[in-house]
């Protein structure tokens, strides 16, 4: 029997946070709904703000590009999740995590790989790497997915020039961004480079590289997420074209169409899918709400931090006793846990919030086993 072929709606709930993996967790929806008690999930952790590259659609270009966080704290910070419940811990950025060293300690990140694999994380890592060499082959086994930006193809790279070191390609994703810039630098540019923005020809050399690695699980194209919208203009303008080169069925555009603006009556994705990041003027490492809130300023805002990463259990504590108090266990700038459309812009966790919601305040008399 042939395999379905999945929609680029079906790839989007597949392949990423959008959508409702969170029924996946029966256990954190019992707690919250029983016990009145949020639980994390994944950790979603920035080690360090250092980057190769400089996207004119990053959305932190205005980091603090020395922050990096000592290793002897991203122990303390995994083991206090694992406490918690955390399950998962996907490495990511800020900068690019392959890049993350601790020079007095001699730790890199497959030190973070060892031990969080030690602690009984699943393991994923979102980077721009062109290349793999940097993880021990070793380590390998230790990773649940790996997902590369393919920024690099912009930067002179040839889908030849791609080399992952052995990584199980059954385990390794692509990811592009479908941009324009006018062929000017971006405002937030550290080192001037202009890029040429997507073009039909870019696609080719994506489909090129499939080819060249067809055992991939995905490519997910997405629009720019600094433009309110975007994905659906992507989608309009570049169906047709990654159809027409999509020999292997890998390809998808993320669909969330327009709807990504915030869960106007709750935020709860905080407290199951924390955000790990500096402080934007250096520093201290604080815990956020998410990582949407950077879109708004390009860089990290206090306005959005639920503590410092020296006080996680005191702020899943404080959280639960506010929830259990007030029917929410956060706000930003007074708001009561509501009105989210006032305070954010851009939001890409909107139904993760609404089943959260629905599950902390409107189904009293149902259980989840």
């Amino acid at each position: 029997m042939e395999d379905k072929k999945l929609t680029h709606e079906e790839k989007t709930q597949q392949y990423s946070t959008w959508g409702d993996k969170l029924l996946q967790h029966t256990d954190v929806l019992y707690s919250i709904q029983t016990n009145k008690q949020f639980k994390p999930i994944t950790i979603q952790l920035a080690p360090n703000e250092m980057c190769d590259s400089d996207c004119p659609f990053c959305s932190v270009a205005g980091r603090p590009l020395k922050s990096f966080i000592p290793f002897r704290k991203i122990k303390k910070i995994l083991s206090e999740f694992k406490d918690l419940g955390a399950k998962s811990l996907e490495i990511s950025g800020g900068g690019n995590p392959m890049l993350y060293r601790d020079k007095d300690e001699k730790k890199d990140i497959n030190d973070i790989i060892e031990y969080a694999h030690d602690l009984g994380y699943k393991i994923g890592i979102i980077s721009n790497s062109h290349k793999l060499k940097k993880l021990k082959v070793e380590n390998h086994e230790k990773i649940s997915w790996i997902r590369s930006s393919l920024i690099k193809l912009d930067e002179g790279f040839e889908p030849e020039d791609y080399d992952f070191n052995g990584f199980p390609y059954e385990k390794l994703g692509f990811s592009y961004i479908i941009y324009e810039t006018g062929g000017v630098p971006d405002e937030l540019s550290r080192t001037g480079r202009t890029y040429a923005g997507t073009t039909v020809e870019t696609i080719e050399k994506i489909a090129k590289l499939v080819e060249l690695h067809p055992e991939i699980k995905f490519v997910r194209l997405a629009g720019n997420c600094l433009i309110k919208g975007n994905n659906q203009l992507v989608k309009d303008k570049f169906k047709k074209i990654v159809e027409a080169v999509d020999k292997y069925d890998k390809f998808f555009i993320k669909d969330i169409a327009n709807d990504d603006t915030p869960y106007n009556d709750g935020c709860y994705v905080g407290l199951i899918r924390p955000y790990i990041a500096p402080d934007p003027h250096g520093g201290d490492y604080r815990v956020y709400i998410c990582t949407s809130h950077v879109l708004q300023k390009r860089t990290y805002d206090l306005d959005y931090a639920l503590g410092s990463i020296d006080d996680i259990k005191g702020i899943w504590k404080r959280a639960n006793e506010m929830y259990k108090e007030k029917g929410y266990p956060y706000e930003i700038k007074g708001n009561e846990g509501k009105n989210w459309c006032d305070n954010c812009e851009h939001c890409f966790y909107k139904f993760n919030n609404k089943l959260l919601h629905t599950v902390a305040n409107e189904m009293e008399d149902k259980d989840f086993p």
